[in-house]
């Protein structure tokens, strides 16, 4: 595995088994084939405190869909659902190929998995300061545009901001981690950009109160890794 960027972490301390890592599968992304997946969790649980967990980024999927392909709220959820079960399979089919003292260290999580009390009220501050704070809704739909490239040329009006929901979504994920079974999921690895765009949004004033206002779990950390 290759590690590109570390935010409040280093390669050392993940080496040492430090954090409980975890991968967010985003579903539509063609990176997370079967053999990326694999690779993922034999890495994740070699280098896990506790466990690692495959966090299957479902339920967000409908966003895409609502835009991309014009689905209503409905159908949009219905399909992220479909869109979603061939890559849950891909996470058991890796969950199964590795050795019994790693898969023991494996667990599958779905996005309603990691709804508790302190994810939903984060939740809640995130979207209000969105609504508030114009330099908020400002650098998220500057991050969104520059990802999607000349996508965002074809949207229509709305369209953006409703994307820009997705990371509002995961900002308190990004930012505190989240709890399954007993375990705080405190290292996010993504093959991707996300250590960099939460490091950056610390770094903003505008989002500085929004922070000191959020619940957490303990420290969090992020890593940009890819598999050779």
């Amino acid at each position: 595995m290759r590690i590109a960027n570390v935010y409040h972490t280093t390669a050392g301390s993940m080496a040492a088994g430090d954090w409980n890592p975890y991968l967010g599968i985003s579903i539509r992304n063609k990176y997370f084939t079967p053999e990326a997946i694999l690779a993922f969790a034999r890495w994740g649980a070699r280098h896990a405190r506790e466990s690692f967990a495959l966090l299957v980024v479902d339920i967000l999927q409908r966003i895409n869909n609502e835009v991309f392909e014009r689905a209503h709220a409905g159908k949009a959820i219905e399909k992220a659902f479909r869109q979603a079960d061939p890559v849950l399979e891909h996470c058991r089919a890796a969950v199964a190929a590795l050795p019994e003292d790693l898969r023991q260290k494996v667990v599958i999580v779905e996005w309603a998995d990691l709804v508790d009390e302190t994810y939903a009220e984060n939740r809640r501050l995130v979207f209000e300061h969105y609504d508030a704070c114009p330099e908020f809704r400002q650098f998220m739909a500057r991050s969104v545009s520059q990802n999607l490239g000349g996508i965002v040329e074809r949207l229509r009006d709305g369209d953006l901001d409703t994307l820009c929901q997705y990371i509002l979504y995961e900002i308190p994920e990004f930012m505190r981690g989240f709890m399954h079974r007993g375990v705080h999921y405190n290292l996010c690895v993504y093959p991707g950009s996300i250590a960099a765009l939460s490091q950056e949004l610390v770094q903003q004033d505008f989002f500085a109160p929004l922070l000191a206002r959020m619940g957490g779990y303990g420290p969090v950390a992020h890593a940009e890794i890819y598999v050779d």
